[in-house]
């Protein structure tokens, strides 16, 4: 049972803001503040957590009247510091009472920001679109408050029942991704994959992202590598009331994080180089034994390559209109038996016309095509294929090795000898 009266303290606005930064890694500046509303009781001056609240305000049929208590709490808070620095406020509204209210009615947050004298374009309303019931009410919001200037935000996407058709429709200003998705993603590929689609979507329709609920520095750099936009979490500062110590208390954090995803990246581009010229050079001295053993390299030759190359997961052979002239050769000689039936080991005469290892190289006529990265339906690992042109007994063919992405500690140095 509830130690506090939900209607007392909505009558007695007994409602304080903490404030969290929001971070631009890029700029490497805090660039707006998230509002955090707590409850105080009356009498004793006990926090409430906002969970409690807004659970009470629910169970009390008064969740409208604390939602907008709380952001015109926030906007009177803002409003000092609203004068001297140039941030963004965002400040939340409980979705679910959209399909509560009048969606045609007044915007009470536009009506609280001219109360506090805060201009529209300071503001970021944020809403979690997947307790919207109906897209007309959230499409219609979001529509209405952006003519007004505000920022619209859809919080905590990825969670619940996030429908991307709905960030489509609705053409928010920025997308928050949620911390669920965010937390140890950078030892999940999937999860690294998921993060990365709301990011290429977001990118098309002209918003922003943000990742919530940063706390390791590890997902941070894989967020910034991915392509995040705007960071906020514990690493870089809890909520805290005194809006004046919020930069201050970001700084060292930001500089230390940039260099960390300077040194990551700098990582990232020196394994990729150091990769690319060892999978190239075993390409190339296969290319080379293929010239040299005329109608020779079958089956049996293919596979020796396989088996003394631990970061080649498959080989095969296409003739000029992309046609497999025998059967690949995989790890441990896969064939058909033991795999799912969606796996079918390429066999010959298969074409492979549309593929784009074949497509792109005869299409841009290049002599080396290297794909980006998939996950192998074979094995379950991480492989790119590298396609090369050759010709032998005066017929131009096409060898494609998928290759396992190297671990990042992986020695270059050793030979690539076939």
């Amino acid at each position: 049972m509830n130690s506090f009266n939900i209607r007392e303290i909505i009558e007695k606005e007994s409602v304080i803001t903490h404030f969290q930064p929001i971070i631009s890694l890029k700029e490497k500046r805090v660039v707006g503040i998230e509002a955090l509303s707590r409850g105080v009781t009356p009498v004793c001056g006990t926090i409430i957590p906002p969970s409690a609240m807004f659970e009470s305000a629910k169970e009390n049929n008064c969740l409208v009247e604390l939602d907008r208590l709380c952001r015109k709490k926030a906007l009177q808070n803002f409003r000092e510091f609203a004068e001297s620095e140039e941030l963004i406020l965002f400040i939340n509204l409980d979705a679910s009472i959209l399909d509560m209210i009048e969606i045609n009615g007044k915007s009470w947050t536009k009506s609280f920001a001219d109360e506090a004298g805060i201009d529209c374009s300071m503001i970021a309303i944020e809403i979690v679109e997947s307790r919207v019931e109906k897209n007309e009410n959230l499409v219609h919001f979001v529509n209405k408050h952006k003519d007004y200037g505000f920022f619209v935000t859809l919080d905590d996407f990825g969670a619940y029942h996030s429908n991307l058709d709905r960030i489509v429709k609705s053409k928010p200003n920025i997308i928050k991704i949620d911390r669920s998705l965010i937390a140890n993603m950078n030892n999940d590929y999937y999860q690294q994959s998921i993060v990365r689609s709301i990011i290429e979507l977001s990118r098309k329709i002209g918003s922003l992202t943000l990742a919530e609920g940063l706390e390791t520095e590890e997902d941070i750099i894989k967020c910034y590598e991915l392509g995040v936009d705007l960071f906020q979490g514990f690493y870089f500062s809890e909520p805290m009331s005194n809006l004046s110590r919020i930069k201050e208390s970001c700084n060292e954090e930001i500089e230390k994080i940039s260099k960390s995803i300077k040194l990551h990246l700098n990582g990232i581009i020196t394994r990729k180089q150091q990769q690319h010229k060892h999978f190239e050079a075993i390409l190339d001295r296969l290319v080379d034994e293929i010239r040299a053993s005329g109608s020779s390299a079958g089956v049996d030759f293919l596979q020796e390559v396989v088996d003394k190359h631990q970061e080649i997961e498959k080989i095969c052979i296409l003739d000029s209109e992309g046609m497999q002239t025998a059967q690949a050769v995989s790890v441990n000689c896969v064939s058909k038996n033991g795999f799912h039936r969606l796996y079918w080991p390429d066999t010959e005469n298969m074409d492979h016309s549309l593929k784009d290892y074949y497509y792109f190289l005869m299409r841009l006529d290049i002599k080396k095509f290297y794909t980006d990265p998939f996950m192998s339906i074979l094995s379950g690992r991480l492989c790119r294929t590298m396609s090369s042109r050759y010709l032998r007994g005066g017929k131009e063919e096409v060898v494609c090795i998928d290759f396992v992405e190297i671990a990042a500690n992986m020695n270059f140095n050793k030979s690539s000898s076939l």
